[in-house]
């Protein structure tokens, strides 16, 4: 008999979209108002703690007026044991984009006890403050200045976009879409997407890789793996699912893992992969066949790898001499050129973040040098040019990136939002991914990072 599935809902969050999206995948819907007692945020609690096998999907809202009693002295201990047990199941929370940042409408609307104070000027504000909000934070027990209570519930919303996966939401539509997305990628088993823009350099090759990844995964860890492929402008997005849905993230990326060890290996130190292999509860006759399979498939990968960087290089090459035509190609700018393309000495190439620009501390014309570095970055990346706004959120994905699922996801947004073909839909989607990441590491961007990014994704978004 097949256990129920509960989705736990955590305030109004939609018109009828998330309900029905719900029902369609089979999910009952249990709904819990946050604008309510201890005992009812209690209440929740013991729902979550009741799910001993963390099978209890969570969309949640965190409205500004739930962030500040979030943050009253009698809501604190109870808060604290939410968020954690949150953590532990497949969720998402939406929060106000400006809330996510730090900015709070009370500064010129403030909603308290359900109503709405307007405060078209500074006079009225101070007049406010004196009469609405001074009674307010006294009457639940908060002995803060009212800066100093704004700067707790900053605190708590960093905590929780750093902890759990919180996404912004300007309008309702955008709860809904994203809710509907969070819905049908569990019940399809998503693991994670990769976008693969058109001419990256190698992106032949992770195809080929990928494939033989779900192969590892139902050879070795009997992971029955799908893959998906979209074709857009500028790239395709590679979508892996889990056709049993019964690996988590967090699994997933240690298989992964896993794999292109053994894969580099295969190569470099065949007998360290051989007895690696051996170390696996597989019987002795297809581990000799898995180990002959993978050890061929690696040395041809590495043939290729080898082969597209010399093609490369020549491209790179005839592109320079025909826009420096002025110039000849000195032995120095040859050399800076082949530094600058990652060598071809391993299938790691093929894995998240590894097709990058190689660093160099060179003296050459820096005319020269930029021409270079644009025309390399063009072979490596493929159709999509990253201008520095958009190379700096990449950075910022490859370093603070918590696994793989994010790191792809994020990626693969960043590059949705450049591509013309993908729809409304989906670029409020990346915007949202992004901007919820960026909420996640401000502090490591500082202010002026934070707004200049802030800034681009709202211009792309048309904000």
């Amino acid at each position: 008999m097949n256990k129920e599935k509960i989705a736990l809902i955590l305030d109004n969050i939609d018109r009828g979209t998330i309900t029905t999206t719900l029902q369609t995948n089979g999910y009952t819907r249990k709904l819990k108002l946050l604008n309510s007692s201890v005992n009812n945020w209690e209440s929740i609690c013991k729902i979550l703690e009741k799910d001993t096998e963390n099978e209890i999907i969570v969309l949640g809202k965190f409205t500004e007026h739930t962030l500040f009693r979030m943050c009253t002295p009698a809501y604190r201990v109870v808060v604290k044991r939410l968020l954690k047990l949150i953590a532990t199941k497949k969720h998402i929370l939406f929060i106000y984009k400006d809330n996510l940042i730090g900015n709070f409408s009370y500064f010129s609307s403030v909603e308290i006890k359900s109503t709405v104070f307007e405060v078209d000027n500074e006079e009225d504000y101070w007049y406010f403050r004196e009469t609405q909000l001074k009674p307010w934070l006294s009457n639940h027990g908060i002995k803060e200045s009212e800066a100093d209570y704004v700067k707790r519930v900053m605190e708590l919303i960093k905590g929780i976009a750093s902890e759990l996966t919180a996404l912004p939401y300007e309008k309702l539509i955008d709860v809904e879409i994203s809710g509907q997305n969070f819905i049908e990628n569990i019940a399809e088993g998503l693991l994670f997407r990769i976008y693969i823009p058109n001419d990256r350099i190698w992106s032949n090759e992770f195809d080929k890789f990928i494939t033989l990844f779900r192969d590892y995964a139902s050879n070795v860890a009997n992971e029955e793996l799908k893959i998906t492929q979209n074709r857009t402008d500028l790239g395709i997005i590679c979508s892996l699912y889990s056709i049993n849905k019964d690996i988590s993230e967090q699994e997933i990326n240690d298989l992964y893992k896993e794999f292109t060890s053994f894969m580099d290996l295969c190569s470099s130190n065949p007998k360290e992969a051989e007895k690696l292999l051996g170390q696996l509860d597989i019987p002795e006759p297809k581990k000799q066949s898995i180990f002959k399979k993978y050890a061929k498939e690696s040395q041809r990968l590495l043939l290729d790898i080898k082969q597209e960087r010399e093609i490369k290089l020549v491209t790179i090459k005839h592109r320079l001499q025909n826009e420096l035509q002025e110039y000849e190609l000195a032995k120095d700018v040859v050399e800076y050129i082949e530094n600058a393309v990652p060598n071809a000495e391993t299938t790691k190439h093929l894995t998240f973040g590894n097709q990058t620009i190689q660093t160099q501390n060179i003296l050459i014309n820096p005319q020269i040098i930029h021409k270079v570095n644009g025309i390399v970055a063009s072979e490596i990346n493929g159709d999509v040019n990253l201008n520095s706004e958009e190379q700096q959120f990449k950075n910022l994905i490859e370093k603070f990136s918590k696994n793989l699922s994010e790191a792809t996801e994020l990626e693969t947004s960043l590059y949705e939002l450049k591509d013309n073909a993908s729809s409304n839909e989906k670029k409020r989607g990346a915007w949202q991914k992004l901007y919820g990441f960026l909420g996640k590491v401000g502090d490591k961007v500082g202010d002026v990072g934070v707004a200049l990014l802030t800034k681009y994704l709202e211009q792309k978004m048309g904000m």
